[in-house]
């Protein structure tokens, strides 16, 4: 020991260091060291599982996005369907009313050239009568007497023009 004091150091108060160093560091360690790191694990342990959760919470929200988004898809494809049935059907129906005012128009047509026809043939036949009355008021005049049976002459002289209408020599 006398080696300690040469050197200044105090043999028993080492020893009593040393022993309060050891007891010191058994109290750290029991009350001080496994708290802590039991804390410290446990928090490790909390972090851990929040980044658990947090990784599957967006492997959920992938999920959820993908599933939304393969409905959005399936809408927008049902909402391009319905509009082209839409457009398809407005066409059909375009071509619809367009065959339906051809047919009307053509009717239309068909009867004004009827209505035409009819008209022409009255002043056809207005006009043979007029012309047969003057044929006849002619002869009259020309003879100087009035023709009797008026009314066969009257029909001899349509039957004469109507030939004539047919074989052309008639103007129209």
């Amino acid at each position: 020991m006398d080696a300690l004091s040469s050197l200044g150091i105090n043999g028993p108060f080492l020893l009593a260091q040393i022993v309060n160093f050891f007891v010191l560091l058994f109290l750290l360690q029991r009350f001080l060291f496994k708290p802590l790191v039991k804390m410290l694990d446990s928090r490790k342990q909390r972090i851990a599982e929040g980044l658990q959760a947090a990784e599957m919470a967006r492997r959920e929200a992938e999920a959820e996005r993908a599933q939304l988004q393969s409905q959005m898809d399936s809408e927008r494809r049902g909402a391009m369907e319905r509009i082209a049935a839409a457009s398809k059907r407005g066409e059909t129906l375009a071509d619809e009313i367009e065959a339906s005012a051809r047919q009307d128009a053509q009717r239309i047509l068909d009867q004004a050239r009827e209505e035409a026809l009819r008209e022409r043939e009255r002043i056809l036949a207005d006009a043979q009568n007029e012309i047969a009355e003057l044929a006849l008021l002619a002869a009259e005049k020309v003879i100087g007497r009035e023709l009797s049976n008026r009314e066969a002459q009257r029909t001899y002289v349509n039957e004469f023009l109507t030939a004539s209408t047919a074989n052309g020599t008639a103007r129209n």
